[in-house]
C-alpha cells in the first residue's frame, strides 16, 4: 500500500509538456477545494429543498472542477482520479466494504436523529416525496405514510448522481490534486477535514463517521487509482441506509 501511494506522488512531479505545473495544480486545487466547501457549508444550511440541493451541489462539486482542470489548468481529468484505474479490483473492494458496513447501518438507522433527518429528507416538502402522508407531531415523525415508488426511485437515482459528485470532488479531485502539492498523508488529511465539514448539521452518528470514513475512502482510491470505487461504496451505504431507515419506519 505504501508504495504504491508514494509512487503517485513521484510519477507526477514533474512538469508535463503542457499545462500548469503540478504546484501550481495543487494550490489551484487547494483554493478551488476550500472555496467550495466553505460556500456549501453555508449554503447548505439555508432552506432549500431535494432539487434545489442536489442541482447546487452537484453543479458545483462535479462540473466547477472540471472546468479548473480542463480550462484554467490545461490538465487532463485522468491526472485527478478521473479514471478507470484497477476497476475490478476496486470493484470487488466497494462490495466487500459495503457488507461490512451493514450491520453498522442496522445499528444507526432506528436511532432518532437518522430516521427524523432522513424520513424529512424521503417525505413531501423540502423533501423528494418518496413517502406520502407522513405527520409530524411537532417533535418526532409518527408512524403512517405509504411510500411512492417511483419517486423513491428517482430519489435513488438522484443521489447516486450527486454521490458522483461528492466522490468525484473529494476521492479524485481533491485528494489527487492536493498529493502534488503535500505528501499523501497530507493530501487525505486536508480532503478528510473539508468532507467531515460538509457533514455538520448531520445526525452525529453519521458526522463522527464522517473523519474515519474520509480517510477509508482515500485510501480506496489511492489503492485502485480512481475515485470510482469509492462512488459504488458511497452509493451503496446511502441506498442501504434509506432502506434500512425506511424498514424500521414501517415495520418496525
Amino acid at each position: 500500500m505504501r508504495k504504491r501511494t508514494i509512487s503517485i506522488a513521484k510519477t507526477n512531479s514533474n512538469a508535463p509538456a503542457t499545462g500548469a505545473s503540478d504546484v501550481a495544480c495543487g494550490w489551484a486545487t487547494l483554493a478551488t477545494g476550500v472555496a467550495i466547501s466553505g460556500f456549501l457549508l453555508w449554503r447548505n444550511h439555508q432552506p432549500m429543498d431535494f432539487n434545489e440541493y442536489n442541482l447546487l451541489n452537484t453543479a458545483l462539486i462535479l462540473f466547477v472542477p472540471l472546468v479548473v482542470i480542463l480550462l484554467l489548468l490545461r490538465r487532463e481529468a485522468s491526472d485527478f482520479g478521473m479514471t478507470p484505474g484497477d476497476l475490478k479490483g476496486g470493484v470487488i473492494a466497494a462490495l466487500l466494504l459495503f457488507v461490512a458496513f451493514i450491520p453498522i447501518l442496522l445499528l444507526f438507522a432506528p436511532m432518532d436523529g437518522p430516521q427524523e433527518y432522513y424520513l424529512n429528507w424521503l417525505g413531501e416538502g423540502s423533501g423528494s416525496g418518496s413517502i406520502r402522508g407522513l405527520f409530524f407531531d411537532g417533535r418526532h415523525w409518527s408512524k403512517g405514510g405509504t411510500i411512492e415508488w417511483a419517486r423513491l426511485a428517482y430519489h435513488e437515482l438522484t443521489m447516486a448522481f450527486y454521490m458522483f459528485g461528492w466522490e468525484w470532488f473529494y476521492r479524485g479531485f481533491l485528494l489527487f490534486g492536493l498529493s502534488r502539492l503535500l505528501p499523501i498523508w497530507g493530501a487525505v488529511g486536508v480532503q478528510t477535514l473539508l468532507f467531515a465539514a460538509l457533514h455538520w448539521g448531520k445526525p452525529l452518528p453519521e458526522t463522527l463517521s464522517s473523519l474515519p470514513g474520509g480517510v477509508l475512502m482515500a485510501l480506496l482510491a489511492l489503492r485502485y487509482r480512481s475515485f470510482l470505487p469509492c462512488f459504488l461504496l458511497h452509493t451503496l451505504i446511502s441506498a442501504g441506509f434509506d432502506a434500512a431507515v425506511l424498514y424500521n419506519h414501517f415495520y418496525k
